[in-house]
């Protein structure tokens, strides 16, 4: 489904706040002329930029845009300083009504205002914890499409708190919770990346990992593809497979991701390689750098499974979400390209009776493990545990 759809005069320039909405939400072009109610239908947002002076132009609109989504889903912006327009536009009931000299950054607040409205509304009646998480995680994809597009440093304080919302949302309400809230989100990006620590968090309280470790995996999640945050949107959402150069394109956003963090003066090593390398295979055969065993650290493991699960379990415009156990199917055959022991590990969570309705289970017996994935130890391995009194 568009984010928004953009309703323009036919002959008039793609306008500048057009190409500012482009750069983070999914936007379609129709002309004024051409408009049917299945444009309206496929649109969460209706944005008109165009000339409202001939009645018979009035009369359609209102008739392709009902009475409810013209008060609540649409946004009017004025082609020029003449009033009469925006008379009308009042009359058709737009409550959303901005004169030309607003910024492309006001009327974008104004098309999130409404996506978010949306968002809420679905969220009633949830639960708190997965309400506050879903809200940090809005926030943090603002922020961080704001940092990429200023070359300003990512929000550190945001991301930690993000982090820790969905941990604490996972273990309160179930991973299942979670994940079926996440889809409410219209990004298609945002809903990965929420989905993706999702199930990086559960899995590390699956395994019985220090709290540590847990919010340094939900956090590595959340910014595993940080560098798709320079792509654009039409090539990043788009309905259908890529061409070779839109591939190419996708295919830079692990390096692009590491040197922005780089840049933006985190200096954290362990995060910093899990985003350059999630897309590295233990046998040599990933991207970008072709990297192969012990050269993929243990915390870059971890959100290797977890995006290849998410990334299966997600419905796309070209293909229906798989099963759970279709996904780990799909995951078993990658035999060599990621590590055993923790797949054995994350298919026993996603195939526990509790996955859908705890944390993905009570945590691996015999205590909690002291912290270890900072300092490049592998969860698996002998020792660092200690035992609860």
């Amino acid at each position: 489904m568009l984010d928004v759809l953009l309703v323009m005069d036919q002959e008039k320039p793609f306008p500048a706040f057009g190409n500012a909405l482009a750069m983070a939400l999914k936007v379609e072009r129709v002309s004024r002329e051409s408009l049917t109610v299945e444009n309206v239908a496929s649109a969460r947002v209706i944005v008109l930029h165009c000339s409202l002076r001939r009645s018979a132009d009035i009369a359609r609109l209102a008739g392709l845009i009902g009475e409810d989504r013209r008060k609540n889903d649409t946004i009017f912006v004025a082609t020029g300083s003449d009033r009469a327009c925006q008379v009308q536009a009042e009359a058709l009931g737009i409550e959303r009504v901005l004169p030309s000299f607003r910024t492309p950054d006001d009327i974008r607040a104004a098309v999130k205002a409404i996506l978010w409205r949306n968002l809420s509304i679905h969220l009633a009646g949830r639960s708190p914890y997965i309400a506050k998480a879903i809200e940090c995680g809005e926030t943090l994809y603002r922020e961080l499409g704001r940092a990429m597009r200023t070359d300003r440093p990512l929000p550190p304080e945001v991301i930690g708190a993000t982090a820790r919302a969905i941990c604490e949302a996972t273990r309160r309400d179930g991973l299942g919770g979670w994940l079926d809230a996440v889809q409410f989100h219209h990004s298609r990006t945002c809903r990965h990346m929420l989905s993706v620590a999702g199930n990086g968090s559960a899995f590390g309280q699956h395994l019985g990992l220090h709290e540590s470790d847990i919010v340094l995996i939900a956090e590595a999640c959340l910014l595993h593809d940080v560098g798709k945050l320079f792509i654009p949107i039409s090539v990043l959402e788009k309905d259908g497979p890529l061409s070779d150069a839109e591939r190419r394109v996708i295919n830079t956003h692990p390096a692009r991701g590491a040197f922005a963090l780089q840049r933006s003066g985190r200096d954290d090593m362990e995060v910093i390689h899990a985003v350059r390398d999630h897309h590295e295979f233990l046998d040599g055969t990933g991207y970008p750098n072709g990297l192969g065993g012990s050269c993929i650290r243990p915390l870059t493991r971890i959100v290797t499974l977890a995006d290849i699960y998410s990334a299966l379990t997600e419905e796309r415009v070209y293909k229906a979400a798989m099963s759970p156990r279709q996904a780990l199917a799909i995951m078993a055959e990658m035999k060599g390209k990621l590590d055993a022991r923790l797949f054995t590990a994350f298919r026993s969570m996603v195939l526990a009776p509790v996955f859908t309705t705890k944390r993905g289970g009570e945590g691996a017996e015999g205590g909690v493990m002291m912290p270890c994935l900072r300092a490049g130890r592998h969860p698996l391995d002998p020792g660092g545990r200690e035992h609860a009194a």
